[in-house]
């Protein structure tokens, strides 16, 4: 009796123990699952003007307490923050925090703007709770080279700095760049910008830090029409942006992966299409629910602005009834002669609609703001888009430059002129010529 009095005591105190190891183990493992899933936030901060400015930001979903490295993505003259879509999942991957911000004010009299847009964005990073300090680096491509030269000055944070096709042209920020120690710089140009890349050679080996490096593009050809300047390398020339990482992965001190997994690596309603010349182009996609022959408006930003800037009128428009594409304006369309790389961008955007199952193909518009002028001329003009509709948005004195009668043949689109504020009469359009038929 005693015997067995004393066993059932000790599975007593034992179970509940197991127990307790158990779930601790669960939660355990738990913790560590979702510390490796990380996703991209859309996020908004005031810049210190109280400007609102957008971003993506990759982070884990539950950091845990732990501290992490991070970047701050900038992109060139007429990018945006999706030019570094590519680059994030490869981020998340080895437990780098990175925030990419869309900057708008990029006109040159908005030049001391954006540089303070800079200092805010990182100074936003250095306040979240999971970025550790002393480990940031920026990634400045072409225009915003010489203005992340100011914003990184007096910064002790930042370690390091990829600089893409950039023009540095005041000696006193070359002599800063390269005579700064602390900071590890990764110059990558193509032969093609010119100046930039004997520069480019030359800022490397006056740096003082020993892990400084380059990676001058010697190719004088591409698959594509430009020319591998800024942004478009992680489009052009494969395997760019393992370069990139692995550079601030060294800088970091990172010696073991995170294998953090970036959960969606793409925004809400983010698809890639391709040009005619087979340049991917991310845009926003979204159909109405249980149509198969919906008409579409293919709609596209204007300068300085991305997909998102049609947000509202796309829930509009989809609750209507109509599908949306909205492209990222990825080519310089708006000079003569480089009408031809937008005749590559927006038939590839036609040719994904027609391709689409639940599209109606005959059943086409499209809106082109002010910033695709030329390309909207020629195309108008030459009745070259095959569309029961083309709207003009703040197209201002280009008008005259149209002959909008030759445009309306026996098989041509209307051609309609809007303002950016005018989501009735876009709709009542759209009503119009496309729900007609």
């Amino acid at each position: 009796m005693t015997t067995i009095k004393k066993k059932s005591r000790s599975i007593k105190f034992i179970l509940p123990g197991l127990i307790i190891l158990f779930i601790a183990s669960l939660l355990l493992y738990l913790n560590i699952k979702k510390e490796k899933d990380w996703v991209i936030d859309e996020i908004t901060f005031n810049a210190r003007d109280g400007f609102e400015l957008s971003a993506f930001l990759v982070k884990p979903v539950n950091p845990g307490g732990n501290k992490y490295p991070s970047v701050a993505c900038f992109h060139q003259l007429s990018g945006n923050r999706d030019d570094f879509l590519k680059l994030f999942p490869m981020f998340a991957k080895k437990g780098i925090v990175a925030i990419a911000p869309n900057f708008v004010r990029q006109k040159a009299n908005l030049s001391a703007k954006r540089i303070t847009d800079l200092k805010d964005t990182l100074e936003y990073l250095s306040s979240l709770d999971y970025t550790e300090k002393g480990k940031t680096g920026i990634i400045t491509a072409s225009f915003t080279v010489e203005t992340g030269m100011y914003a990184i000055q007096n910064n002790p944070d930042i370690i390091a700095n990829v600089i893409i096709s950039g023009p540095i042209l005041r000696e006193e920020s070359r002599k800063w760049l390269t005579r700064n120690s602390d900071l590890a710089i990764f110059n990558i140009a193509s032969i093609l910008d010119g100046n930039h890349y004997l520069l480019m050679e030359e800022y490397t080996a006056r740096s003082l830090n020993p892990l400084s490096r380059n990676l001058l593009i010697k190719k004088t050809e591409t698959p594509f029409t430009l020319p591998a300047h800024g942004t478009f390398v992680f489009d052009e020339i494969p395997g760019i942006q393992n370069h990139i990482v692995d550079f601030f992965a060294e800088v970091f001190g990172i010696v073991e992966e995170a294998d953090g997994v970036l959960r969606n690596p793409d925004p809400k309603d983010m698809i890639t299409f391709f040009s005619t010349d087979h340049m991917p182009i991310n845009a926003t996609f979204r159909k109405p629910a249980g149509r198969s022959d919906a008409p579409a408006l293919l709609i596209y930003p204007p300068e300085s602005q991305t997909r998102l800037y049609y947000n509202d009128l796309i829930d509009t428009l989809v609750n209507k009834g109509f599908a949306v594409l909205a492209p990222n304006t990825k080519r310089a369309c708006r000079k003569k002669i480089k009408i031809n790389l937008c005749d590559m961008e927006v038939n590839g955007a036609l040719r994904f609609l027609k391709d689409d199952p639940d599209i109606d193909p005959e059943k086409i518009a499209i809106l082109l703001p002010g910033f695709y002028h030329y390309f909207a001329i020629k195309a108008v003009n030459n009745n070259e888009l095959p569309v029961e509709l083309i709207m003009l948005m703040n197209f201002g004195k280009f008008r005259e430059f149209l002959d909008t009668e030759k445009s309306r043949s026996e098989n041509g689109p209307a051609i309609r002129f809007i303002k950016s504020s005018e989501q009735k009469k876009i709709l009542f359009y759209l009503r119009k010529y496309l729900k007609k038929l």
